[in-house]
């Protein structure tokens, strides 16, 4: 993702879906971007704010989490310059991706970006992050319904507690 947002530059402010712990919101906040994350669980929540505490003051201040439902960020009550989203829409069926990409288009400025990191492979046990494909995305993502793919790549999702697997990365703009 790391390239996409070279590439892409996020918009400001930056909400961060199902932020977790918080590593990447921290990461976005180093580049002097103002960002909230999102998430359910408040230990992971409480992880995140406890990271807070070490960092420099400069960057401390553009970091906000708080415990809020990730699946309706419009509850939030605020625009954002762009929203991220890693390992978040995964998680969801077809079905209710599409709630998710009204919510997402409810809370997006105008040109604002959706930056998603996904798995883009199938696993072969139940009740683990589904497939995401770039015929998904193409046909989620359209002009027509708002939205123009900047920039689909094929890389890999990588985690602290298993082997690299396949996934996809995005920037799509909201028209």
């Amino acid at each position: 993702m790391a390239a996409l947002i070279e590439k892409y530059p996020p918009k400001n402010p930056i909400l961060d879906l199902g932020c977790g712990s918080g590593d990447l919101a921290i990461y976005l906040s180093k580049l002097g971007n103002q960002v909230t994350g999102i998430d359910f669980v408040e230990s992971a929540i409480r992880i995140a704010q406890d990271k807070v505490a070490t960092l420099p003051h400069e960057t401390a201040l553009n970091l906000r989490f708080q415990v809020a439902d990730a699946r309706k960020p419009s509850l939030l009550q605020e625009k954002f310059g762009a929203v991220f989203d890693s390992g978040f829409y995964h998680l969801f069926n077809p079905d209710q991706c599409e709630q998710l990409i009204d919510e997402v288009a409810s809370i997006l400025k105008p040109h604002g970006c959706y930056y998603l990191h996904e798995f883009a492979i199938e696993f072969p046990i139940p009740n683990v992050p589904r497939q995401v494909s770039l015929d998904e995305l193409q046909t989620c993502f359209t002009v027509e319904k708002g939205w123009r793919i900047k920039d689909i790549q094929i890389v890999e999702f990588l985690s602290k507690v298993a082997p690299p697997v396949p996934a996809i990365c995005a920037c799509i703009e909201r028209l």
